[in-house]
Parts: structure tokens; C-alpha cells; sequence
């Protein structure tokens, strides 16, 4: 307990002084939400990055956007990216139907994760908070429970799949987080995200930049 309220010190002094940067990276990766293609990238991206190094995402993305709708299982497989993923992305809905991806009018950000991770084959729970966060970086209140979250505050070493029970309790910890902070649950989650990775700010390149 001790060990952990230590550690919860640590990651607000961390916030306090990357703050600024974050807020600056997340308005750089901000989509124009009447952008298809913007909002086809975040979604592919999200597929991507699903059990698979970011870095391979981001190179994986450049090759996905060039072939919307028409990406090859081996291609992709160069990239260190399973062959089921080359259906997810060409399931993808493209041209102006890519809008309906977006959160509704009055619909709550749980409310459109959930309706992300229903529809959209390749997103589970995990992986459609990250779709619902991509898309509205700044304000959304949903984290992204990955391995290195869970390290933080379930102790686990490699990822579990979580109860939603279990996944709404540890968020609402990220959530206290963001409210002292003043900044969105993503963006407590994203900073929490490299606290745990190394302490330092990842570039913002990777994630999709603006298409």
C-alpha cells in the first residue's frame, strides 16, 4: 500500500511537469472528425496496435492507409502483424460511412466504446477505448487498460483480459488521477502509459498523424 501511494506521488509529479507536452501532443494527433480518411486511420490504427509493439503499428498504418479496403495478410505479416488483421481492416467502413464510427449526439464515451468494440470485428474492450480516445483525445473520459496499465495497478506481468467490472474500476482510479490534473482520462492514462514505460514523453508520432 505504501509502495503503491509512492508510486501515485510519482506519477502526479510526472504529470505536473509533462503536462503541457501532452496537452500539445494530443491536440497535434486531434482528428477533424468530418474527415473520413482521419477517422478510417484512427480506427485501422486501433486494429493494428492490438498485441503488437506500437512502433510496428505506426510502420503497419502507413501501408494500411495506401491500401484501404485492399490489405494483403502477407503484406502486413512483414510488419510482425497477424493475417486475421488484414480482414479487420478491409471490413473497415470507407468513404463518408467511416462517419458513423464517430461518437453520436449524447452519447456517453462508455456508451461509444462499447458500441466500437460491437461492431468493429478486432476490437475488443482494450482496443475500442483506444479507438473512442483517439478520436477525441483532449476530452475523452476512457482508458486504454493495457499490460503496462495493469502493471500499475493490478500488479499484473503480462495482460489479462478483464471482467468489465474490473476494467471500469481501474479507470475510475485514472479518472481521480486526471481530475486532480485537470485533463481527460485518456490523457492521465496516456501519461501514466509512459510513466510505466520509462518515465519519459513518447512523440506523439506514434500515433497516426493527420491524413
Amino acid at each position: 500500500e505504501a509502495s503503491f501511494r509512492e508510486r501515485e506521488r510519482a506519477i502526479d509529479r510526472y504529470i505536473q511537469v509533462n503536462k503541457a507536452i501532452y496537452l500539445g501532443m494530443a491536440e497535434l494527433v486531434t482528428p477533424d472528425l468530418t474527415n473520413w480518411s482521419q477517422v478510417w486511420a484512427r480506427a485501422a490504427f486501433a486494429i493494428l496496435s492490438a498485441n503488437a509493439p506500437f512502433e510496428a503499428a505506426v510502420r503497419a498504418l502507413s501501408y494500411a492507409t495506401r491500401h484501404k479496403g485492399q490489405a494483403d495478410p502477407w503484406a502486413l505479416s512483414r510488419f510482425g502483424m497477424v493475417p486475421a488483421k488484414s480482414d479487420y481492416l478491409n471490413l473497415l467502413p470507407r468513404a463518408s460511412a467511416t462517419l458513423s464510427l464517430t461518437r453520436r449526439e449524447g452519447e456517453s464515451y462508455h456508451e461509444h466504446r462499447l458500441r466500437l468494440a460491437k461492431s468493429i470485428k478486432g476490437l475488443a474492450l482494450v482496443k475500442a477505448s483506444f479507438l473512442c480516445a483517439l478520436l477525441e483525445p483532449l476530452t475523452a473520459d476512457v482508458a486504454c487498460i493495457d499490460t503496462h496499465i495493469q502493471k500499475v495497478y493490478l500488479g499484473h506481468l503480462r495482460f489479462k483480459d478483464l471482467s468489465l467490472m474490473a476494467y471500469l474500476k481501474v479507470e475510475a482510479k485514472i479518472r481521480q488521477v486526471a481530475k486532480r490534473h485537470g485533463i481527460s482520462t485518456f490523457l492521465a492514462q496516456w501519461q501514466i502509459w509512459d510513466y510505466a514505460r520509462g518515465g519519459s514523453p513518447t512523440s506523439h508520432a506514434i500515433f497516426p498523424g493527420k491524413f
